[in-house]
């Protein structure tokens, strides 16, 4: 079977902003959002423009750069001590649950291709 690429896959792999650019152009909207005038003319057009752009949950919230986030992640993870939180101690009941969550699951993947058979009738002998 031949599987040609559709048409979004050839633009993705072509495009300015996709494949081996990619890397450059985050590179450049970390510089845009650290300082704006640090970016060529052009590019700070782009980006002004994507400003508009509302954010994923609807709110006008403003991006803000992503490497000193990355960096504070970084950082803690260096110093370790995180701890695991344990939602529930009773292990038993995390086990029922998981059990329950599963059946709901089979239920939603299987028992759709399940037909149930109707009632037979009882014939007198």
């Amino acid at each position: 079977m031949n599987e040609t690429p559709s048409v979004y896959q050839a633009y993705q792999g072509n495009t300015y902003l996709f494949g081996g650019n990619a890397p450059y152009v985050e590179e450049m909207y970390e510089n845009y959002l650290a300082n704006p005038g640090s970016v060529p003319d052009n590019w700070r057009d782009y980006f002004d423009a994507l400003q508009h752009v509302p954010a994923a949950d609807g709110s006008d919230a403003r991006d803000v750069p992503h490497l000193p986030v990355v960096n504070a992640f970084a950082e803690r993870a260096k110093q370790g001590g995180t701890k695991v939180v344990v939602a529930s101690t009773d292990a038993d009941m995390g086990r029922k649950r998981t059990a329950v969550q599963q059946l709901i699951a089979a239920y939603r993947n299987v028992g759709q291709r399940c037909r149930p058979r109707p009632a037979q009738a009882h014939r007198a002998p």
